[in-house]
């Protein structure tokens, strides 16, 4: 009998398939944060960042809003992309934050993060400083649908992981003003909140200007991950 959640994976794997469908598996913690990198001119060492990382792993378990191997995918997707400028949506308790700012030590960006619930925000910016991060990011808070209109930008990677049926309406916000031409948005919940994504996700795969595929890091949930075309 297949389960309520095979049901959901599968689903997430036709919707998301306007260009692949795809699954990623990614090795221990401390190989994916295996280079130094540049921050503000100094250099963290590899035993530093391994240190970051697996205190993190450690802490990161009394929290549930984003696991270990999806912040590793985030963090490997931002130095993919060689981002300069990330948007985050929803900071939570900042572990992904520090994943991918971790990755802008390398390219040499910065992130602009933004939460609504005030106690989150506040322990965001204590796990960030306690990483040694707060230099390379800058923390909104506030409602996102409020706040993301008066940025700047434009952004060259934005990672949604706020309100999942609010997602049709940062869209709106960002494109096409705020997201670079090769730029990407990455969106987590594919798959256990698919139904709360359904109109983002059924118009993101169609749009004209994007390609977009489902990624699944744990087969237990997963990242719509949408490339804006340069032409």
């Amino acid at each position: 009998m297949r389960t309520k959640y095979q049901t959901k994976r599968r689903a997430f794997l036709r919707v998301t398939a306007g260009t692949a469908g795809l699954t990623v598996l990614f090795p221990t913690l401390g190989e994916t944060v295996s280079r130094a990198a540049e921050a503000r001119g100094k250099k963290r060492s590899k035993a530093e960042s391994d240190k970051v990382t697996a205190d993190l792993d450690a802490k990161s378990r009394q929290f549930v809003t984003i696991g270990k191997k999806d912040c590793q995918f985030v963090h490997l997707m931002v130095k993919t992309a060689q981002a300069k400028n990330v948007l985050e949506l929803g900071t939570g308790y900042g572990f992904a934050t520090i994943w991918m700012g971790l990755a802008l030590e390398e390219t040499g960006g910065n992130l602009t993060t933004v939460e609504i619930l005030a106690d989150r925000a506040q322990a965001a910016r204590k796990h960030v400083a306690e990483a040694g991060l707060s230099e390379r990011v800058t923390f909104k808070d506030g409602d996102a649908h409020q706040v993301v209109p008066t940025l700047a930008g434009p952004f060259d990677f934005v990672f949604l992981n706020a309100d999942k049926d609010g997602l049709m309406d940062y869209f709106q916000k960002l494109y096409p003003k705020k997201l670079l031409p090769g730029g990407l948005l990455v969106a987590f919940g594919a798959i256990l909140r698919q139904e709360k994504m359904k109109d983002y996700l059924e118009m993101i795969t169609k749009h004209p200007d994007f390609d977009t595929v489902g990624v699944s890091a744990t087969l237990e949930d997963g990242f719509a991950v949408s490339y804006r075309r340069r032409a």
